[in-house]
């Protein structure tokens, strides 16, 4: 299904118990509530990094100020620093976007974020990690290159919630991260984050908290915890996606998988509308045309 550029996709709320389907699996420790997420600067490959980096260094994937550029917004031109209380205030899910939100991500047209066959390879030369990778991501290992080479190469457009995973002693162990905008990833055909390309580490969407959790970490220039995003599954898969490129204020559309030769250069979306339609009173008509 192709999404149309001229439209935005409404925001959505979902229930805790989806934000973490898909992310438990044999060999693979959870997170339990309660623990720190840990901020994650777009260069930080963080604890047990599972393949050395993969990221390329494109136009247009310049870290930003933690603000996604959708249709009808303006970045920010500066940002104070982050104070004390803003790092240790309690993380929560202010705002959940469908992945597949025009803008979200961003990408400079056929210039790929990430050299799959390079994670392909680092994966083959380490069956113990390979394995531990694909038992994350639901497959098996000799299914992991047509996995990975179904993945979108983008750019991170805001500061977003996922669960990463560190090897460690031939297993995943899975903790919470906010990583940075600006940060190369690869996404499914709904748009959910599924590798970090700086680590090679599998990752999932978030797992809930009680209340909040504590971050850890060096925050960056513009990191506020209420401006993180939790990105939610597309309510279909979709075949391609929206993507923005923040230099040259650019759109793109870009088919779903690792070859970008066939980016397209298209309108931006129309703004979102942010109030209904008027309607007639009650019991009354419509004017007739004269």
């Amino acid at each position: 299904m192709r999404i149309p550029t001229g439209t935005i996709v409404a925001v959505c709320v979902l229930p805790a118990v989806l934000l973490v389907a898909g992310c438990a699996g044999s060999g693979v420790k959870q997170t339990r509530l309660g623990e720190l997420v840990y901020l994650q600067a777009t260069t930080d490959r963080g604890p047990g990094p599972f393949t050395a980096s993969t990221a390329a260094v494109v136009p247009g994937s310049t870290p930003s100020r933690g603000t996604a550029v959708v249709p009808g917004s303006t970045p920010p031109r500066g940002t104070a620093a982050v104070s004390a209380a803003e790092l240790a205030a309690p993380l929560r899910a202010t705002r959940t976007l469908s992945g597949a939100t025009p803008g979200l991500y961003r990408g400079t047209p056929r210039v790929a974020a990430c050299d799959t066959e390079r994670h392909i390879g680092y994966l083959a030369a380490d069956p113990a990690k390979a394995d531990a990778f694909a038992r994350v991501a639901g497959v098996t290992r000799p299914g992991l290159p047509a996995y990975l080479r179904a993945l979108t190469p983008v750019v991170l457009g805001t500061d977003t919630r996922v669960t990463s995973h560190s090897y460690r002693s031939r297993r995943a162990d899975g903790y919470q991260a906010v990583l940075q905008a600006g940060t190369a990833v690869l996404v499914d055909d709904r748009g959910v984050p599924r590798v970090r390309c700086a680590c090679g580490n599998p990752l999932g969407p978030p797992a809930p908290t009680r209340g909040g959790a504590g971050a850890r970490g060096t925050p960056w220039a513009g990191y506020r915890p209420n401006k993180v995003v939790v990105v939610a599954p597309a309510p279909h898969a979709v075949a391609s996606l929206t993507l923005v490129d923040e230099g040259r204020r650019t759109w793109t559309e870009r088919r779903v998988g690792q070859d970008v030769r066939r980016d397209r250069v298209v309108s931006p979306p129309a703004p979102a509308r942010t109030s209904p339609p008027p309607s007639s009173p009650a019991g009354s008509s419509p004017p007739l045309s004269s």
